[in-house]
C-alpha cells in the first residue's frame, strides 16, 4: 500500500506535464492556422467584392515586408536582451507577415484570372472556354516566385520559432524573407503571360 501511495504523485505529475506539453504543441500551430485561415478569408472577399474596390497584391506585399521587418527586429533584439513580451510581439508580427504574404500571392492569382477573363471577353469568346484554374498560379516570373519563396520561409519560421532550440532560425529567416520581398519590389509586380514553353496543359 505504501508503494502505491508513493507512486501516485509521480503519475499525476507526469500526466500534468504531458498536458502542458500538449497545450504548448497546440499553441505552436495557432499562428500558423490564423495566417492560413485569414488569407483564405481575404481571397474569398477579393473574389466576392472584385478588384476595383479591394486592396492590391502589391500593397499586401508591402504590408508583409513591414511585418517581417518588425518581427525580425524584435527577434534579433530578443537575442541580446531576452524579453518575453518582445518575443511575443515578434511571433505575432511574423504571423501578420505570413498572412499578408500569402494573401498577396492568392490575390495575385485571382487578379491573373480576372485579367485573362477580360482578354477572353474582348476577343468575343465565351467564358466557358477559359482553361482550368491552375493555369493562373503565379509562377510566371521572379516576382511571383519571390512571393512564394518568402512565404515558405515565413511559414516554416512560424512552425519552428516557438521551440527554444530553433529560435535562432527566426532571426535568420525573417530578415531573409524581408530581403527577398525588397528584391521582388524592384523586379516589379506586372502580370505577365507565361512563356510559350510553359504555357501548356501537360
Amino acid at each position: 500500500m505504501s508503494e502505491s501511495i508513493l507512486k501516485s504523485p509521480v503519475v499525476a505529475g507526469d500526466t500534468g506535464e504531458a498536458f502542458v506539453i500538449a497545450d504548448d504543441a497546440a499553441q505552436t500551430y495557432i499562428p500558423f492556422a490564423i495566417s492560413i485561415a485569414g488569407s483564405l478569408i481575404l481571397v474569398a472577399a477579393r473574389i466576392y467584392f472584385g478588384g476595383a474596390a479591394f486592396i492590391s497584391d502589391g500593397a499586401l506585399m508591402m504590408l508583409a515586408l513591414a511585418a517581417y521587418l518588425i518581427a525580425a527586429v524584435f527577434y534579433l533584439t530578443n537575442f541580446y536582451a531576452p524579453f518575453r513580451f518582445a518575443e511575443s510581439l515578434g511571433l505575432w508580427a511574423a504571423t501578420l507577415g505570413v498572412f499578408f504574404n500569402l494573401s498577396s500571392w492568392l490575390v495575385r492569382w485571382v487578379a491573373a484570372h480576372d485579367r485573362e477573363l477580360e482578354i477572353f471577353r474582348s476577343q468575343g469568346r465565351d467564358a466557358a472556354e477559359m482553361p482550368w484554374l491552375f493555369r493562373y498560379v503565379p509562377f510566371a516570373n521572379l516576382y511571383d516566385l519571390s512571393l512564394a519563396f518568402a512565404f515558405g520561409a515565413g511559414i516554416t519560421t512560424l512552425l519552428v520559432m516557438r521551440r527554444r532550440d530553433f529560435r535562432i532560425i527566426a532571426g535568420v529567416s525573417l530578415p531573409l524573407a524581408a530581403i527577398i520581398l525588397v528584391l521582388a519590389r524592384f523586379i516589379g509586380d506586372d502580370l505577365l503571360d507565361l512563356p510559350p514553353v510553359l504555357d501548356s496543359y501537360w
